[in-house]
């Protein structure tokens, strides 16, 4: 029996090591790439927030949506210039004290632009904290909170099934009612190719962590949500059209939510988050 080549033990060796793709695993690099025809994506959210007041548990549920279109109308330094024009804007709250809220008229229609790096980090969103609108039971709001995280990165290398890597990231979101600190750290991990909607997408998930401080003037209160976050995140991008077709995050939050103005006073919260943003074929 002939002993193996050197060459041959070193081209093992380095597949064990994962050095190189086995069969069937081939290497895929992506990036954005927006058309310039316009893509429409829809995002749903889902926020259920149950408080212990005094031992009597109080759930407040609040459901939004935003639809809008994007499109790229060029290039800037290596990244892509955006327009976004909204489609739809709503959030409704149902609580104890009654249900309010309903679509947002004012910003639809409303065009903006933003620019993104190929790998999806958010550059300049100036432009969305500029359209400001009103919520009802919450105040006034801007755009920049539904965009200063919209599109979410993606690695600059190529990958193989199997492959990790971890991310931490601070966001920093304010306002004219609200300002929010949240500090996400999401191990992930590249699955492999999976077709949806009749595309072939990367699909990678994700196990997130993390802790969300956010300040909110709500009906003349001051109100602060404080605590740590877990959950999972689903993102499929589409390898050929440059566009992620599905991201979907599920957290959970065990904080506190105090009340400083007028009067001070604080409740153990529990807040699960479900929010799902994908392309609307």
């Amino acid at each position: 029996m002939k002993k193996k080549s050197t060459f041959t033990i070193v081209i093992l060796t380095c597949y064990v090591l994962g050095f190189y793709p086995l069969e069937g695993q081939k290497s895929v690099k992506i990036e954005y790439n927006i058309p310039e025809a316009g893509i429409k994506y829809l995002t749903t959210s889902k926020i259920i927030q149950t408080m212990d007041i005094n031992g009597q548990p109080m759930q407040a549920n609040v459901f939004s949506s935003l639809g809008c279109s994007i499109k790229q109308t060029g290039r800037q330094d290596g990244n892509l210039k955006l327009e976004v024009k909204i489609d739809t804007l709503s959030q409704r709250t149902e609580s104890p004290q009654g249900n309010m809220g309903g679509v947002i008229t004012e910003v639809l229609g409303k065009t903006f632009t933003m620019t993104i790096t190929p790998s999806g980090k958010e550059t300049d969103i100036s432009e969305a904290a500029k359209i400001v609108f009103n919520v009802e039971g919450s105040g006034q709001s801007d755009l920049s909170q539904s965009f200063y995280d919209y599109f979410p990165d993606i690695p600059s290398v190529a990958m193989t099934p199997g492959y990790t890597w971890t991310t931490t990231d601070t966001m920093n979101a304010k306002t004219p009612t609200m300002t929010m600190i949240m500090i996400v750290k999401a191990e992930n991990k590249y699955e492999g190719m999976e077709t949806f909607g009749g595309k072939e997408c990367v699909k990678i998930t994700s196990i997130v962590s993390g802790s969300r401080d956010m300040k909110i003037i709500s009906q003349g209160n001051d109100i602060r949500l404080v605590g740590p976050f877990t959950g999972t995140g689903l993102l499929l991008f589409s390898t050929a059209d440059g566009y992620f077709i599905k991201h979907a995050v599920k957290t959970k939050l065990n904080g506190t939510l105090d009340i400083t103005y007028p009067d001070s006073m604080t409740f153990p919260l529990v807040q699960d988050m479900d929010v799902v943003n994908e392309v609307v074929f």
